[in-house]
């Protein structure tokens, strides 16, 4: 199969224009893979950040609890008995009758 001069000057252009898509191609997924990389690490970044606010939280949480416990420490007889009243059940009794 020989290509003739005519069919030459339509094939070399043709083939330049054909090898710089493909070049445009390979290089779209490959900002495409860098795109989505960032976007992971972004992601990452962001669920890291998250979780240590929420464990400075908890933290802070808890602390505050155990300065209140130590703190009301005298109060605490006095709390209780107000929390075991709280937990009395508004229709169920008191007693129960184990002779049945």
């Amino acid at each position: 199969m020989s290509l003739k001069a005519i069919e030459m000057q339509v094939a070399l252009p043709r083939t330049l224009d054909a090898q710089k898509l493909q070049e445009q191609m390979q290089q779209r997924g490959q900002l495409q893979t860098d795109f989505a990389t960032d976007n992971v690490k972004k992601e990452d970044i962001k669920k890291e950040q998250t979780v240590l606010k929420q464990e400075q939280k908890d933290i802070a949480r808890f602390q505050k609890e155990r300065n209140q416990d130590q703190h009301s420490g005298e109060h605490g007889e006095k709390k209780e008995k107000h929390h075991q009243k709280k937990e009395k059940h508004p229709y169920k009794g008191t007693h129960v009758d184990f002779s049945g």
